[in-house]
């Protein structure tokens, strides 16, 4: 008898959640720079800047389509290693 593949699709129900609160959070920093600078007020505008290079690196690897095929395939070797 052959064993059975089981073929799994990747689930993105979650993953278009975490990329549109990533570029939400770019946008509203994007525009508190603006109105911090445009107030002159610096404290807002360094938050804001802040929270644009946090969106940029959690962007790059939301976006990053190669480091979730790398992941999932270091999963199904954990997987497979401990059967």
């Amino acid at each position: 008898m052959k064993p059975r593949k089981l073929v799994q699709r990747p689930s993105p129900s979650g993953l278009w959640l975490d990329r549109a609160l990533c570029a939400l959070l770019a946008l509203l920093s994007a525009g508190a720079l603006f109105y911090g600078f445009r107030l002159r007020d610096y404290g807002l505008g360094g938050l804001a800047v802040s929270g644009l290079v946090a969106a940029g690196c959690v962007g790059v690897a939301l976006f990053d389509d190669c480091a979730f095929k790398r992941a999932r395939a270091v999963r199904e070797a954990i997987r497979r290693a401990s059967r």
